[in-house]
């Protein structure tokens, strides 16, 4: 399948975003709100769908547990038990089917020639590919060459040259903002593995296992690495799209969820038990209640000594027998009082 009609629409949007700002940079920043606003209803519609498999998953697991020796039975009774729950499995890739292919249109037109995508003429359309081409308006060709070794100005964007990427620049601080925007890309892709992980637990479903924790946070790291090769114009994109995500995740998938726990749909997740106080030095308290059986194997406490005022109270064998068991300052006492 050709990408060229892609890449046109992508030329006329930057062309179009590019006319009141005459900025390179937010005619990307605009064209990337305008390509995820365009993918949002069918990232809602694969929420829908996770909600519905998860809210059904106790229901597929007793069909898998009762034909887990016969696998074509128990494909024909999922494929009847989605029917008649109305339910498509394959709703939650449907979103990958479009974003994959717009995001590599977008990628190689940054990266493979902006000019050549752009539209051409005098009219307003024409002068972002007139900024650009001023020395070669008829050849696309030649303005890549000449962009190649001098950026235009109106590739000039927060101090970088959106046509270079961190590896084609260096010397500080000339480098600074193409770190900045790589560090942006990892950071914003950890908070969105964040998200899922969280939205994954509050909706009742078993974490991943250790080693797939690992790799979804490291992932986000790898493709850091990555875009120190990719020029900035691209990487302006991924920053732009992964924040997108980030607030669609938060304010509206989320609420998605929330509605479906509310509904019943879904469990809502145990409440965590609250950790017990910890003393001064920082330690577990020990809680109230019942002390703790001695071992077996423990020894007695020694018994206390007797204490010295046991003649004054007049119980036992400290009241009798003419005063027995009083110390002999008690005595000195009595002898001073007669």
């Amino acid at each position: 399948m050709t990408l060229d009609p892609l890449y046109r629409v992508i030329g006329y949007l930057l062309a179009t975003f590019y006319i009141p700002f005459h900025s390179l940079g937010i005619a990307i920043i605009l064209l990337t709100l305008v390509i995820m606003l365009v993918q949002f209803p069918l990232t809602a519609k694969q929420a829908r769908s996770m909600i519905q498999m998860q809210r059904v998953q106790p229901e597929i697991k007793k069909i898998q547990a009762k034909y887990k020796d016969d696998k074509a039975k128990q494909n024909e009774e999922l494929l009847k038990f989605y029917q008649e729950n109305k339910i498509n499995p394959l709703a939650g890739c449907l979103p990958m089917v479009v974003t994959i292919p717009i995001g590599i249109a977008v990628f190689r037109t940054f990266s493979q020639g902006l000019q050549t995508h752009l539209p051409k003429g005098s009219g307003a359309l024409g002068t972002l590919y007139g900024d650009l081409c001023a020395h070669h308006p008829h050849d696309a060709h030649a303005c890549g060459r000449a962009i190649a070794r001098h950026t235009p100005a109106a590739m000039k964007f927060l101090g970088m040259s959106l046509n270079l990427s961190a590896r084609q620049v260096s010397g500080f601080p000339e480098v600074l903002p193409y770190y900045v925007l790589v560090g942006l890309v990892v950071l914003t892709g950890w908070y969105q593995v964040r998200q899922t992980q969280a939205r994954q637990l509050q909706s009742g479903n078993t974490p991943p296992n250790a080693q797939m924790q690992a790799m979804t946070k490291i992932f986000p790291i790898i493709f850091g690495l990555i875009t120190l090769g990719i020029n900035a114009a691209a990487t302006t994109y991924f920053v732009v799209s992964n924040a997108w995500r980030i607030g669609q995740q938060h304010l509206v998938i989320g609420k998605m969820y929330d509605q479906a726990i509310a509904a019943g749909d879904l469990k809502a997740p145990a409440p965590k038990e609250p950790d017990p106080p910890k003393d001064e030095r920082g330690n577990g308290a020990k809680p109230k209640g019942k002390t703790p059986a001695r071992p077996p194997n423990a020894r007695k406490p020694a018994p206390k000594p007797p204490s010295s005022n046991a003649g004054d109270k007049g119980n036992g064998a400290a009241g009798n027998g003419g005063g027995q068991g009083m110390t002999s300052g008690a005595r000195r006492k009595k002898k001073r009082k007669r």
